[in-house]
């Protein structure tokens, strides 16, 4: 991680509201051309003879050279930069004053204090600008006292002036940075935040850095406010604030309640990856669990484009379990484009492993699962797990899951066409995101009707955490699908968090058991007790994953366990090799 911009604003009273290193840059380089021509004015106005004309028009064009200069390098100045040139105008205007022929010259000369407490006042925060306002004061007073052609008091007013000005200037930036805080946190607040961003991308957009933008969530926050109170909920905001901006290092990013229990962190020259490391240590930190969605900034977004794109992150964080960071990249890496092709070309495949049934002589298969396959792929160490969460997290899992859906009940449809005498239920994978389209079931259907395939022997399977997570609109999908014939079964059940609460209320036939429940047969005898008392309280079938020895096999007949899936029976293979083996079983 990189440190930000040290002019962005982050925190109560840290930086002047309006100042960036473009402006902050403008702005000096007006200071100086503008005294530099005011210099030249006063020096060619000085009544003859006057033997110090040259110095004040030396003066004056160092001064303009010096402004136009910090114009042409202002993206590249830092803090400590403008900090040097405040120093330089106060050291120039003392050694001017005694250089004019009268008092009232000098006097003159000691008028431009006012300028610079002003200008420091105005770019820097408020410690700086007050530290630079007293310097001022001091180098006016003192250059009165040894200037012996002055009467030591003609300062006064003007280092006053100097004085008084510079003050009043850091209190209103002091009631302008009120106007982009957030008075509960006392971080950056929706407008401040907008503003910062402003700002990066303009700097992301010259220098060509990275910039990642991570939106925060604060998981069932409504209950906190519903069951315990507004108070109780406020107190909750204010944890997580005081625990991130613990956890933030110093000027890492700014960090904003964007809204509600929404929370904002903008990265400077930070990578998506680099995010992705930040937003779980600061999950991890907070005193009540989040989501987040993460994103970076593409040339030519806007800020809705980049805020909008790290909320789609968010909202599928939200609707596929809560409690997990997701990236809507805006990098589109080589594998995202390659898989969209593969999808638009019907490039992908499906393998079929068999479910069977034994508790009978043998083992029968009953049913199959489709597993996608990616027959080009050629990044090895990307399994078919790993497809799925890149079509997820890129947008393109609804045309993978339609396409993996068409292609298995097309080829199954022909496999039944030549085993008539052998009934296969039909088992196909469905994504959490893909419950929450509001065309799904009609997508399905649509696809049923097409390839000819009964609904009936359409079992959908869904992992246990998607179903846990508690969205309306992925709970009327699977309400409807059944209603239509559509069987549902809960993939990996014993992996997630369901409570019994939770599984009568879910709209399910069918249990999967993760295969992490028997990869112990010792450890998994209470395990599948518990299993199967749930599913016979609730009337559901049981199907076990990852039989891949003849103990387990012992194991789940002993637990009255009729199916079963795994490596023992048959791995995934293509329907060609399904239909010799089927013949011959």
């Amino acid at each position: 991680m990189q440190r930000t911009s040290w002019w962005a604003p982050r925190g109560p009273g840290v930086g002047p509201v309006y100042t960036s290193r473009d402006l902050m840059g403008r702005t000096t380089a007006g200071f100086f051309v503008v005294t530099g021509l005011a210099g030249v004015v006063f020096g060619l106005s000085i009544p003859s003879p006057c033997s110090n004309r040259l110095v004040f028009l030396g003066g004056a064009a160092f001064a303009i050279a010096t402004g136009l200069g910090v114009y042409v390098m202002r993206s590249r100045l830092s803090s400590k930069m403008h900090v040097g040139f405040i120093a330089v105008a106060i050291a120039s205007v003392t050694m001017l004053i005694g250089q004019s022929p009268s008092v009232a010259g000098d006097v003159a000369v000691a008028a431009l204090y006012t300028c610079i407490a002003c200008h420091a006042a105005l770019a820097f925060p408020w410690r700086t600008a007050t530290v630079l306002t007293v310097i001022v004061v001091v180098a006016c007073l003192v250059a009165g006292v040894v200037d012996s052609d002055m009467p030591w008091w003609s300062t006064i007013p003007v280092a006053t002036a100097a004085g008084l000005i510079g003050a009043s200037v850091i209190a209103l930036n002091l009631v302008a940075n009120q106007a982009i805080l957030d008075p509960l946190t006392g971080l950056l607040n929706r407008r401040g935040f907008d503003r910062a961003m402003y700002v990066e991308m303009g700097k992301a957009a010259a220098s060509g850095d990275p910039l990642t933008l991570v939106l925060f969530d604060l998981d069932r926050f409504k209950s906190v406010n519903d069951h315990l109170g507004h108070t109780s909920g406020d107190q909750l905001l204010q944890d997580v604030a005081t625990a991130w901006r613990a956890e933030l290092p110093s000027a890492q990013g700014s960090l904003s309640r964007y809204g509600g229990d929404e929370f904002a962190l903008l990265l400077p020259r930070t990578s998506e990856i680099a995010a992705i490391a930040m937003a779980d240590r600061l999950r991890a930190v907070a005193p009540t669990p989040s989501s987040a969605g993460i994103t970076s900034w593409r040339h030519g977004d806007t800020v809705s484009l980049f805020v909008g794109r790290a909320d789609i992150g968010l909202y599928r964080a939200k609707n596929t379990g809560r409690e997990r960071t997701v990236v809507e990249s805006a990098e589109r890496p080589a594998i995202v484009e390659a898989l969209r092709a593969a999808i638009e070309q019907r490039a992908l495949t499906v393998a079929f492993q068999p479910i069977v049934d034994i508790s009978g002589a043998g083992a029968v298969a009953v049913a199959v699962e489709a597993l996608v396959r990616w027959p080009d792929l050629h990044t090895p160490d990307i399994s078919p797990e790993g497809l799925v969460r890149i079509a997820e997290n890129n947008d393109l899992i609804s045309g993978l899951g339609l396409l993996v859906l068409e292609l298995a009940c097309t080829q199954i449809q022909q496999l039944a066409a030549t085993n008539c005498d052998r009934r296969l239920d039909l088992h196909v994978n469905v994504s959490g995101t893909e419950l929450t389209d509001h065309s799904y079931v009609d997508l399905v259907l649509d696809t049923l009707t097409r390839t000819g395939w009964p609904a009936h022997r359409l079992v959908l399977e869904v992992t246990e955490t998607d179903l846990a997570a508690d969205s309306p609109a992925a709970a009327r999908a699977l309400h409807t699908l059944r209603q239509q014939g559509i069987r549902v079964a809960v993939d990996d059940f014993g992996s997630g968090y369901s409570s019994l609460t939770r599984i009568a209320t879910l709209p399910c036939d069918i249990l999967k058991v993760d295969r992490a429940i028997v990869a112990d047969t010792t450890s998994a005898v209470p395990l599948l007790n518990a299993v199967t008392a749930i599913a016979a309280a609730f009337a559901l079938e049981v199907i076990v994953e990852g039989v891949e020895t003849s103990e387990q096999v012992d194991l789940l007949a002993s637990h009255g366990i009729a199916l079963g899936q795994g490596f023992y029976y048959a791995r995934p293979q293509p329907v060609n090799d399904l239909h010799i083996s089927l013949a011959n079983g």
